[in-house]
């Protein structure tokens, strides 16, 4: 089944397997889906040591997601209102304004401000 989205994002099916675990990441892409590694829980370096594997395992498209979800398996009592301030609160403006080029470099139109994140 070939969409849009296929040829938008590179991939042979519109299939998005979301995982914290690089290994499913890298075989969801190379059989031709799109593998996500959810990247939140991840140190700067850790992310680093991640997503260095994952390229050597596969030359296919991937993504990595920074989206943090409202409600997921073991959040615990933390308020997502409250984590979500915290962990924006931590993004130097400096990385902001570099996805804003990167984005925009390639042709990724911005977000409505009302569905972005609290901006400095």
């Amino acid at each position: 089944m070939r969409t849009e989205i296929c040829d938008q994002l590179g991939i042979e099916f519109p299939i998005f397997a979301f995982t914290h675990c690089r290994d499913v990441v890298a075989a969801v892409s190379n059989a031709g889906g799109l593998g996500v590694l959810g990247a939140v829980g991840f140190t700067p370096e850790q992310l680093a040591t991640e997503l260095d594997w994952i390229d050597e395992h596969t030359d296919r498209p991937y993504g990595v997601d920074v989206v943090i979800p409202g409600k997921y398996e073991g959040m615990g009592e933390l308020d997502p209102a409250k984590l979500e301030a915290e962990l924006s609160e931590m993004i130097p403006d400096e990385h902001r304004e570099f996805a804003r080029s990167l984005l925009a470099e390639h042709g990724v139109p911005e977000m409505p401000d009302d569905q972005v994140g609290p901006r400095h």
